[in-house]
């Protein structure tokens, strides 16, 4: 089973984000509320797939996104953000993400990006 850790300032993007994963029986193993909490639990609980929002305190996502990526580059990342700026979405798509979704989204482009996630081999 995937191994999750939702990403998000809000306490209630967080629960809606879990409340609708474990609804899919997936695992969520970890939340972090901020940028340092992230990386922190990211090294302790080694998910297998982030949900990643752009917009914290302490470290921003972006910085977050190269962190993780620089560390281990085989990290399956999915970001979840309300910007939709084109150069945002280059730099994340430039780092590797997985899928970049944009606030409102659907849940079922969740669904379809953790299903994308799954397929997905990362070569080293």
């Amino acid at each position: 089973m995937t191994r999750m850790m939702i990403v998000d300032a809000s306490k209630e993007s967080r629960l809606l984000m879990k409340d609708f994963l474990l609804a899919h029986n997936h695992n969520v193993v970890a939340e972090a509320s901020d940028g340092i909490e992230a990386i922190e639990k990211y090294h302790s609980e080694k998910p297998d797939l982030i949900f990643l929002d752009l917009a914290m305190s302490k470290l921003d996502g972006l910085s977050v996104l190269r962190k993780i990526r620089f560390q281990d580059h085989t990290s399956k990342i999915i970001v979840i953000t309300g910007n939709d700026d084109i150069k945002i979405f280059e730099e994340c798509t430039r780092l590797g993400v997985l899928a970049f979704l944009t606030k409102p989204f659907d849940f079922t482009d969740v669904l379809s990006a953790i299903s994308f996630s799954n397929e997905m081999t990362v070569v080293k």
